[in-house]
């Protein structure tokens, strides 16, 4: 009976030992650590934000603006996903592109990390403004990177179309529209 118990007890200690080996596996301990273990090549690191309890990364190689999502789990951190990619040399005034990243247990799509991300390649832009269907206007966040400006707004629900926007210059000039 001792004999069970002891082998029973043993058995359970070498299956969480090595569920938690496999967990550790893609969980690493630092931020730095799972961002160079994500075999994605990064030149540059422009920005990062938390939102629902994921680290967001905005990041360049070459001539590419992308962004991906880290997530953040009891024993440190895990590379989640990427998406939005955007030419820092592309044509326009405003680009933009939209994703919905999506972070690996989520019980709804109130969970996805939704955005519009782009590039300004106009220097006289100081605001921009985005309106998501059935959301308050909200204030899109614009960063000055070594390759360019880029913004980025969140939204509360997915994103599959392009929301409006409101462009605001220096000179007080607003103007409407994707253009």
């Amino acid at each position: 009976m001792k004999l069970k118990i002891i082998i029973s007890f043993s058995s359970v200690v070498l299956l969480i030992f090595i569920f938690i080996l496999t967990y550790y596996k893609v969980n690493y301990k630092s931020f730095d650590e799972a961002l160079s273990e994500s075999n994605v090549s990064i030149d540059e690191i422009f920005h990062t934000t938390d939102y629902k309890g994921n680290t967001i990364i905005f990041y360049g190689k070459d001539d590419i603006l992308s962004v991906a999502l880290m997530e953040k789990t009891p024993l440190g951190f895990r590379w989640g996903n990427g998406a939005g990619s955007k030419l820092f040399n592309e044509e326009g005034i405003l680009t933009r592109a939209f994703s919905n990243l999506q972070p690996r247990h989520i019980k709804s799509d109130k969970e996805l990390v939704s955005f519009t991300i782009g590039v300004i390649n106009d220097p006289s832009i100081k605001e921009i403004k985005i309106k998501y269907k059935d959301q308050d206007i909200k204030d899109a966040t614009i960063i000055d990177t070594s390759k360019g400006r880029i913004w980025y707004c969140f939204s509360e629900s997915p994103v599959n179309y392009d929301p409006e926007v409101k462009v605001i210059y220096k000179d007080g000039t607003i103007k409407t529209g994707w253009y």
